[in-house]
């Protein structure tokens, strides 16, 4: 058995599904998982007295109720009702007991797989964890509501990595006793530890994404989920050059933009690299406003479309068909509007990103484009946001000869050899990386813009 003294864990929790990815330390290296984590579906099931989270598509027994789109109802749930308290009629537990209940059994599956591969946990082990944050920057009420519970979720969430209850972590097709968890997590909140940190809250999602939070031996990040999205294609365009080539290729512009299930979220990164390559320049500027609107609004446009051809398709079947059968469908004005919706909240965003130092510099390369999320695949949505991109550049007076270099980037890693798989799992990959934390969020991006160089290595 290895010995590993730190562990790093990306969280993705979706509205579908929810994925996790660790680098593992051992000594001075970093160690991937040797296979590939499963996706969680992210419902949480109730059968009698218990509550369980299960693998994505796993055959499981027939549930009393099922409560799906937890995340969704971080922002969409009433104001007025207590995240901890208001106990919901069918599964029996508050939204925040559900929603740590998912966080937990992600955390479980992840050691547990960990063991699997023949690594232990020293007891002193260094504890980090990244939690995906989606792109609720509004001064609304929705959004300050979502990232309070976000965070206090990933408070409750991160003190179950406690040496004293890690053995309490929920797992992934195990039951949970319904009043055993309930009184776990009012438990956990009551610590004063907990207490304490939860009265850290960040007050905007600027402070939020730029804060390091610690709760014991565990220290965890809110990630927004653009610049996670983004961060291994970055890491791609950020790598050595020749010594001698020209100073202005080592900055690198790239837009993300993630299409999940239930929203689309994109950022926009402006960074440099050293000629050596030891040190790098990461900056993300304030993402785009989350759009309500994605993956999963395709597929039910689909299953309309296919209802009205006499075929009744089931959910899977058209997630399916939404990715490996496009040209049964893919010309239909429907699709045309759907992808046409994204590329336009993208291009209004790219309008208003403010970079003012680097975004029309003609002396270095064009902006990059990379799609990523399950339906970032989507036949002919990349040229679509591209076309848009360049037409909003140019709108806000780009010169000619920089707004056309713009280029589209493929998302790949070997980490994950199927391109759809990895995709969907680029938000968890990123985060799940050591040096994800050399990202650095900035306001704007001016020509009087201090930059911060990080160097390479664990944190």
């Amino acid at each position: 058995m290895a010995h590993a003294n730190k562990l790093v864990v990306g969280i993705d929790w979706g509205t579908h599904s929810s994925k996790w990815w660790y680098s593992l330390g051992t000594g001075r290296s970093a160690v991937a998982p040797a296979r590939i984590p499963v996706v969680v579906d992210s419902t949480i099931y109730r059968i009698a007295d218990d509550l369980a989270v299960y693998r994505e598509r796993a055959r499981h027994a027939k549930e009393d109720v099922a409560d799906n789109r937890l995340k969704r109802l971080l922002l969409g749930d009433p104001q007025g009702a207590s995240y901890w308290d208001a106990v919901r009629e069918g599964i029996g537990v508050s939204l925040g007991d559900a929603s740590v209940l998912t966080i937990g059994a992600l955390f479980g599956d992840a050691l547990e797989q960990i063991a699997s591969e023949g690594y232990t946990l020293v007891a002193d082990a260094e504890l980090s964890v990244r939690f995906s944050l989606p792109n609720w920057i509004g001064d609304d009420a929705g959004h300050k509501a979502a990232r309070r519970r976000m965070y206090e979720t990933s408070v409750v969430s991160a003190a179950l990595l406690d040496s004293s209850r890690i053995k309490e972590l929920p797992g992934v097709g195990r039951r949970v006793r319904i009043q055993e968890w309930r009184d776990l997590i009012k438990s956990v909140r009551s610590d004063p530890a907990v207490l304490e940190c939860l009265k850290q809250y960040p007050k905007s999602f600027a402070e939020m994404v730029g804060k390091h939070f610690q709760l014991g031996r565990v220290t965890w990040v809110l990630a927004a989920e653009s610049s996670a999205a983004g961060y291994l294609p970055l890491e791609e365009l950020l790598q050595d050059v020749p010594r001698k080539a020209a100073s202005q290729r080592h900055w690198v512009k790239l837009l993300v933009v993630d299409v999940g299930a239930g929203s689309t979220d994109a950022g926009y990164f402006v960074s440099s690299r050293t000629i050596s390559g030891h040190e790098l320049v990461m900056n993300y500027l304030p993402p785009a406003r989350t759009l309500d609107f994605a993956g999963e609004s395709l597929t039910e446009m689909l299953c309309d479309y296919y209802l009205r051809q006499g075929r009744e398709l089931s959910i899977e079947e058209a997630e399916i068909m939404k990715i490996n059968a496009p040209a049964r469908w893919g010309g239909q004005e429907f699709v045309r509007d759907w992808r046409q919706k994204i590329a336009k909240s993208v291009a209004d965003y790219i309008f208003h990103v403010p970079d003012d130092a680097r975004l029309a510099e003609p002396a270095i390369p064009g902006l990059k484009i990379v799609l990523t999320g399950g339906s970032g695949a989507v036949l002919g949505l990349d040229n679509a946001v591209k076309e848009a991109v360049v037409d909003a550049l140019a709108r806000r007076g780009v010169p000619g000869n920089v707004a056309e270099r713009t280029e589209l980037v493929p998302f790949g890693t070997r980490l994950v050899p199927d391109r759809i798989d990895s995709l969907r799992r680029a938000v968890s990959i990123g985060e799940g990386q050591p040096d994800f934390v050399m990202l650095a969020y900035r306001e704007a991006f001016t020509k009087s813009t201090r930059t911060v160089v990080a160097s390479r290595g664990w944190v």
